[in-house]
């Protein structure tokens, strides 16, 4: 696939240009985000990931613009009806990016978005992201299950690399106790993958490991029994459950967008993290 990692020109259609992520949106009266502030902080990352998913730089700025839109339309939908917890905006955006190449695949485009998409779009692993939510991959299941400004602080640290004071200092927190919030909140994303896979074990030898399979990864250096072990090579579903578990490792990243968006994820966090190391007030 073609690279079009360089920087955009704005398409004259009302996207803006690509720029770095900006500061998070400030809220309306009415507790809602400008679309206005949204583009400012978002478009850049969500622009990224469009690219990925089509195959030139034309159909990206398309999706893109389709796929922000839905996600502002949807949530303001969503607050409406009162309905419960929602993604942090930026994996909320992205999500979106990859619902919008799943109709263009089913109704009139999929002929531009990128072959290996359209391979995965008909696959069991993109069933799973369709799927009801007690069916969904674990960790977009606890990063929405987070509150939203956590689960922002996570995503906006781990998968594009900002620095955690910067990160703090943009979502309200003390920036002086910025290592202690983000321990805390990866603890609490922890807590919420453990409790959401022990709430779908149906399998009765699942169950016999789910005591083992908490203490295992969150003393990953202690001693485990061999048996764990064999389980976790047999079953997917608990050895997917430990990666999302494990999350003082160098994994999460790597778990939280794949978890997420899915396709793509690795290409994505290798682009987002190229960007960041350019960008000043970041974490390599």
């Amino acid at each position: 696939m073609p690279d079009h990692s360089s920087p955009r020109e704005s398409p004259g259609d009302g996207s803006p240009a690509r720029h770095g992520l900006a500061e998070a949106p400030a809220e309306e009266v009415d507790g809602a985000a400008s679309a206005t502030a949204l583009l400012g902080a978002y478009w850049e990352a969500v622009a990224d990931y469009a690219e990925l998913c089509t195959t030139t730089p034309e159909d990206g700025m398309r999706l893109a613009t389709e796929a922000f839109r839905r996600g502002i339309r949807e949530t303001r939908h969503r607050r409406t009806r009162g309905f419960g917890k929602r993604l942090p905006w930026l994996p909320l955006f992205l999500t979106s990016v990859r619902k919008t190449a799943t109709d263009w695949h089913a109704h009139r485009h999929g002929d531009r978005l990128n072959p290996e998409l359209r391979t995965w779009l008909t696959s069991d692993v993109a069933a799973r992201f369709a799927a009801p939510p007690r069916d969904q991959p674990l960790a977009l299941r606890a990063l929405r299950d987070l509150p939203e400004a956590d689960g922002e602080l996570l995503w906006l640290v781990e998968v594009e690399a900002r620095s955690t004071e910067a990160v703090a200092r943009q979502l309200g927190y003390d920036p002086e106790y910025a290592t202690e919030e983000i321990a805390r909140v990866r603890a609490a994303f922890r807590e919420r993958c453990q409790r959401a896979h022990v709430e779908t074990l149906t399998d009765e030898e699942c169950r016999s490991y789910a005591k083992l399979l908490d203490a295992a990864t969150r003393a990953p250096d202690s001693p485990s029994p061999a048996d764990l072990w064999q389980h976790l090579a047999r079953c997917r579903s608990c050895r997917d459950a430990a990666t999302c578990m494990y999350v003082d490792g160098e994994g999460l990243p790597g778990v939280l967008t794949g978890g997420v968006i899915g396709w793509g994820a690795h290409l994505y966090l290798a682009r987002r993290r190229a960007l960041a190391e350019r960008a000043p007030g970041t974490t390599p």
